[in-house]
C-alpha cells in the first residue's frame, strides 16, 4: 500500500474511533446522575404517621408530629450509581424501621432496560430477601437474582447492599464516637486521634510528635446484630499502628443485663483473650476448637462480646478484600464463557474458508440463535449502548458482553467485516436461516432501496438526540431484540421481530438492510478498503455530534 494511501486510511480510521468517543462524551456531557428528592408522601407506605423527613448521618429520619423517630430511609444513588445492570444503574429506596432493620425496598428510578425492570418490581420474593433484616446482617446474604432480568437484579441487589454497608458505619445503637479519654485509658501516649483513610471507621492514635502509634476502633454497627443475653454490645478495641494484630480491648457499652455486664468487666482475664492476635486470625475463629471460655455467670453476655469482636474482624478482612486489585472484582458468569466462545466462532467463520461451507455456515447460525437468542438473551442494542454511554459498562458483571461490544464497535474499524451483524447477531442469524425459503420474492428497485438504506440512520439519529435530550423513548421498544426474551419483552419488540422476519422470507436480510439503527452505527465506522474515504455519512455524523455539544444541556 503506498505512503499516502496508508496514512490516509490510519487517519480515517482514528477520526472514526474519534467520533465514537466524542458521541460517548456528549451522551454523559448531557446527563448527570444523582438521588431522588424524597418528599413525606413517597415514604407513608411504611410509615403511615410520618410527618417530617430530616437529615439524619447519611439518612433521612422518618418523624411523626410529635418529633418521633419512627425509622429511617435512604437512596443507593449516589453510592451505587457506578453499578450497572444491563443497560444502566437503578435507584432504589431502602425504609428501615426505629430497630434498624429493613422495612422494604422501592425503585425509585432505573436507566435499566424498561423491561427487565418490570420484571423485578413484578418478583416480590426478590425484595423479601432483603426485609426484616440489618444492615449487619447482611454481610454474606447470598441474593437469589430474578430469572429474565438477572443483570438488572444483581445490580439492584449490589447497590442495596453496598449503600447498607455504608449506612452501617453509622451505629443508631451505639451513637457515641470514640473520645481520646477513652483511648487514652488503654494507651497513655496517645495525643490525639484522626480519621483512617487505610482502615475506614477506625482513627489513627497520634502520639506527642503526631506519629501514628495505634489504631483505635469499635465493634459497633458491625455487632449491632450480635445479641448477648438480652441486647448487643459495643467494644473498644486498640490495636498496632498497621492495624493488623490486636493490642487490648474494653467493652464500653451494652444492652445487655447490667449485672451480666459487670461480670464481663470485671474479667479481665477474658478481656485480654484476643490479645497479640491478627485480625485475620480472630476473623476465622473457631471458640469451641481455640477453647475461648466465657465469663462465668454471664457466658452468653461474653460470648456475644467475643463473637462482636470476630464479626469486626471479619469486616475488617472484607474491607481488605475489596480494596485488591480491579481483576479481582470481576464476576464471571456461564453467559461470559458463552460470548467468548460466540467471539472466536465468529472470527472463524469471518477468516477461514469455513464461512463458504453451507453446512457449517447454518450450524453457526442455528447454535447463534438458539444460545445467543433463546439462551443467553444478550445482544447489542440501541438501548444498552446508550445505557452504557450514560453510565459505563458493566465490565465488572457482564465481562463476556462488554467484549462482544468492543469487537462489534472496534471490528469494523479494524478488520473490515462486520462481524457482529454477520457472525455473532442472533436476529441476523435467524434472518439467514429463512432467507429464500419461500419461492415468493420481493426486491426494491433500486430508489426505493436506497431511500429504505438510509431508514436506520434516520432511527440512529432519532436514538442519538432522544438520549442527549431525555426524550421520554423507550429505545428497547425500537428494536426486536427483546423478543427473543419473550417472557420480559414489550409486544413493540415482538411486533418489530415477527414483521421483520416475515419480510425477510421474501426479501433477504430486510431488517438489518432496512431497519436496524444497531446495524447502522456499525456501518458508519467500518473501514472498507483503500477506496475508501470521508463521505456524506461522516460529514452527517459530525455535525449532529458537534450540534449536540454546542447546543445539548449539560
Amino acid at each position: 500500500m503506498p505512503t499516502t494511501h496508508r496514512w490516509r486510511s490510519i487517519t480515517l480510521r482514528l477520526w472514526r474511533v474519534a467520533l465514537l468517543v466524542a458521541v460517548v462524551f456528549a451522551i454523559r456531557r448531557s446527563h448527570q446522575p444523582g438521588p431522588v428528592e424524597l418528599s413525606v408522601e413517597r415514604v407513608r407506605d411504611y410509615f403511615p404517621s410520618a410527618a417530617v423527613l430530616a437529615p439524619q448521618g447519611g439518612m433521612l429520619a422518618v418523624q411523626d408530629e410529635s418529633g418521633i423517630t419512627l425509622g429511617h430511609v435512604m437512596q443507593t444513588s449516589p453510592e451505587a450509581d457506578d453499578i450497572i445492570g444491563y443497560a444502566g444503574p437503578t435507584n432504589t429506596l431502602i425504609a428501615l424501621d426505629s430497630r434498624g432493620r429493613v422495612l422494604g425496598l422501592r425503585i425509585l428510578k432505573s436507566s435499566d432496560t424498561t423491561d427487565h425492570v418490570a420484571e423485578v418490581v413484578g418478583a416480590r420474593s426478590f425484595f423479601k430477601q432483603f426485609t426484616d433484616k440489618k444492615p449487619a446482617e447482611m454481610a454474606n446474604l447470598q441474593v437469589d437474582a430474578v430469572s429474565g432480568a438477572t443483570l438488572t437484579s444483581s445490580a439492584i441487589a449490589e447497590g442495596v447492599l453496598r449503600r447498607l454497608g455504608k449506612s452501617a458505619a453509622t451505629s443508631l445503637r451505639f451513637p457515641d464516637a470514640l473520645t481520646l479519654e477513652e483511648v487514652k485509658k488503654l494507651e497513655p501516649k496517645a495525643a490525639g486521634l484522626r480519621e483512617s483513610a487505610a482502615h475506614p471507621g477506625s482513627m489513627e492514635v497520634l502520639d506527642e510528635k503526631g506519629a501514628v502509634i495505634a489504631l483505635a476502633a469499635r465493634t459497633a454497627p458491625a455487632s449491632d446484630g450480635v445479641v448477648g443475653y438480652k441486647g448487643p454490645s459495643d467494644t473498644f478495641l486498640l490495636l498496632d499502628a498497621t492495624g493488623s494484630t490486636l493490642r487490648n480491648m474494653t467493652l464500653r457499652r451494652s444492652y445487655d443485663n447490667e449485672q451480666y455486664v459487670g461480670y464481663v468487666t470485671d474479667d479481665s482475664a477474658f478481656l485480654k483473650t484476643f490479645d497479640g492476635m491478627a485480625v485475620e486470625e480472630i476473623a476465622k475463629m473457631d471458640f469451641a476448637a481455640a477453647g475461648v471460655e466465657g465469663v462465668s455467670g454471664a457466658t452468653q453476655t461474653s460470648f456475644g462480646v467475643a463473637e462482636g469482636v470476630r464479626v469486626r474482624a471479619e469486616a475488617w478482612m472484607k474491607d481488605a478484600e475489596a480494596k485488591r486489585g480491579w481483576w479481582t472484582r470481576i464476576r464471571w458468569r456461564w453467559q461470559d464463557s458463552g460470548h467468548v466462545a460466540v467471539v472466536l466462532a465468529a472470527f472463524v467463520m469471518a477468516f477461514t474458508p469455513l464461512r463458504g461451507r453451507a453446512w457449517c455456515r447454518h450450524l453457526h447460525h442455528a447454535l447463534l440463535v438458539v444460545y445467543g437468542g433463546f439462551i443467553a438473551g444478550e445482544m447489542l442494542s440501541q438501548g444498552l449502548l446508550a445505557g452504557w454511554s450514560l453510565h459505563g459498562s458493566p465490565w465488572r458483571n457482564a465481562s463476556g458482553l462488554v467484549l462482544l461490544a468492543a469487537v462489534a464497535l472496534l471490528g469494523p474499524v479494524f478488520t473490515s467485516k462486520q462481524l457482529y451483524c454477520h457472525h455473532i447477531c442472533p436476529h441476523g442469524a435467524l434472518q439467514q436461516l429463512v432467507a429464500k425459503r419461500l419461492p415468493l420474492r420481493w426486491s426494491p428497485s433500486k430508489r426505493v432501496d436506497k431511500l429504505l438504506s438510509r431508514l436506520p440512520f434516520v432511527l440512529l439519529a432519532f436514538v442519538f438526540f432522544s438520549v442527549v435530550f431525555a426524550l421520554p423513548v423507550d429505545l428497547n421498544a425500537l428494536e426486536p431484540f427483546d423478543a427473543y426474551l419473550f417472557r420480559v419483552a414489550g409486544w413493540a419488540s415482538i411486533g418489530i421481530a415477527v414483521a421483520g422476519l416475515a419480510w425477510s422470507l421474501v426479501t433477504p436480510l430486510a431488517y438489518c438492510r432496512y431497519g436496524c439503527p444497531t446495524g447502522a452505527l456499525f456501518k458508519l465506522l467500518r473501514f472498507t478498503g483503500d477506496g475508501d474515504r470521508f463521505g456524506v455519512r461522516d460529514w452527517l455524523a459530525a455535525f449532529c455530534v458537534a450540534a449536540v455539544v454546542l447546543f445539548a444541556p449539560g
